[in-house]
């Protein structure tokens, strides 16, 4: 799955521009989702559901509804958001195991990108 995030990296830089952050975390003990977490210089309180659709139309669009059930949420954060500014801290392509970020045990998260310059 992380290639094809890969992909919606690229299909949502192309539609609307450079971002921040995407990642994919497993925080929750007792579900087996995924969280997708997204930051982008465009995004804010103002237009937070345009995003949102943009994020959850690429995801459609290039996963399977498999892999699509595997999602729990979406989350759209502002680059002053706590758990993106300690996801920031990590490499695009970076994968992380049992790390505590933003005081919570976070078991599997892949870096898909981050940038913290935009």
């Amino acid at each position: 799955m992380v290639e094809k995030f890969k992909t919606i990296l690229e299909g949502i830089i192309t539609e609307k521009g450079q971002i921040t952050l995407l990642a994919l975390l497993k925080m929750d003990e007792f579900v087996d989702k995924w969280t997708v977490v997204f930051c982008a210089p465009w995004a804010s309180a103002d237009n937070r559901a345009e995003v949102f659709e943009v994020v959850k139309n690429a995801i459609v669009k290039n996963l399977t509804s498999e892999e699509i059930s595997e999602i729990g949420r979406i989350g759209i954060f502002p680059k002053t958001e706590h758990l993106v500014e300690e996801l920031l801290q990590y490499q695009s392509g970076a994968s992380l195991e049992n790390q505590k970020i933003n005081g919570n045990t976070v078991h599997l998260a892949h870096i898909i990108f981050s940038n913290s310059n935009a």
